[in-house]
């Protein structure tokens, strides 16, 4: 295992290179100079080529990737072209909320997911079956976004109740951090909690018509052993994979859901970042984002050994 782990971590190297060439390539042909959009319409030709000449913008994409390159083994993920500020600190002073947005988006999803699927695949055509069903697919037909702006507008409306919007610190009040996440992360956690719910039905009823199921019953099992002592063990792998995949969608959905709750995290710094063609914060950024999505993904494909001995890494 610890031979397929070290392998797997130097195919990250590739990838990640791969990745942030591409994104820095791509945003040098968006239109748009950071250089006016920084100093503003009414700055002179000069004061536009001091500026590219100061921040480098002026040399070729190869040398601006590979001095960035410089900065990140230096432990300094860039500086931004447009603020002047340090991507490596403004990372730093936001990753909580994201973080914590992501970490509760994520058990949102598993949670509702799991339970909801394992109910319709124990209740197999029934009306329980069939509302679970609708549910996954209106959660799946919903964007996201749509639905964030509806949780904000219609209790607004209706109640006169809105979520806090200035940043609660976890430590500070709790229940005021969760009044202000629940919402968001429950947003963010419908179209995965969809996804991760028909999978869950899929594979346990796949695993429920099984041999073994039948043994296990017929030596006279209660129904609660057959089921997660046996049964929804076989049936969590496809799960896992699911929600390792989710992961990646819910790091890009906290990009817009961000913006509609007034979170100040990472996802809200990365559409400024874009809409200021402030390149070095955006490579920082997307650099971040690559090496959580490939940690995570790396982390699920280990943990199947954990769920099926019968898998052997070599």
């Amino acid at each position: 295992m610890t031979a397929y782990f070290f392998r797997r971590l130097l195919l990250l190297i590739p990838l990640v290179i791969l990745v942030t060439f591409g994104v820095a390539s791509l945003m040098r042909m968006v239109h748009g100079d950071p250089a006016t959009l920084a100093l503003g319409e009414g700055a002179t030709p000069q004061d536009i080529q001091t500026f590219r000449h100061a921040y480098h913008l002026d040399d070729p994409l190869p040398v601006q990737y590979l001095r960035w390159w410089g900065d990140v083994f230096h432990g300094n993920l860039g500086t931004s072209v447009v603020s002047r500020t340090n991507v490596t600190l403004e990372l730093q002073h936001r990753l909580p909320v994201t973080l914590e947005l992501l970490i509760l988006s994520t058990l949102m999803t598993a949670v509702i997911g799991i339970s909801f699927g394992v109910v319709s695949a124990l209740q197999q055509n029934s009306p329980m079956d069939y509302m679970v069903r609708l549910f996954s697919i209106l959660g799946l037909s919903i964007p996201s976004f749509w639905l964030g702006t509806l949780v904000i507008v219609l209790p607004a409306i209706w109640w006169g109740y809105l979520p806090p919007l200035q940043r609660i610190n976890l430590m500070d009040s709790p229940i005021r951090n969760l009044q202000q996440y629940w919402l968001p992360s429950l947003v963010l956690a419908i179209g995965g909690s969809a996804i991760v719910m028909r999978i869950a039905r899929s594979s346990l009823l796949e695993v429920m018509r099984n041999d073994f199921i039948r043994t296990a019953r017929a030596k006279g099992l209660r129904s609660n052993v057959v089921l997660y002592r046996h049964a929804l063990k076989n049936a969590i792998i496809p799960v896992v994979t699911i929600l390792g995949l989710q992961v990646a969608a819910l790091i890009g959905g906290t990009v817009i859901i961000e913006s509609i709750f007034n979170l100040q995290g990472v996802g809200t710094y990365m559409i400024n970042s874009i809409n200021a063609r402030d390149y070095p914060s955006v490579q920082g950024m997307v650099l971040f984002f690559a090496v959580v999505i490939i940690v995570v993904n790396l982390i699920v494909d280990m943990s199947y050994a954990l769920f099926d001995p019968r898998i052997r890494y070599s």
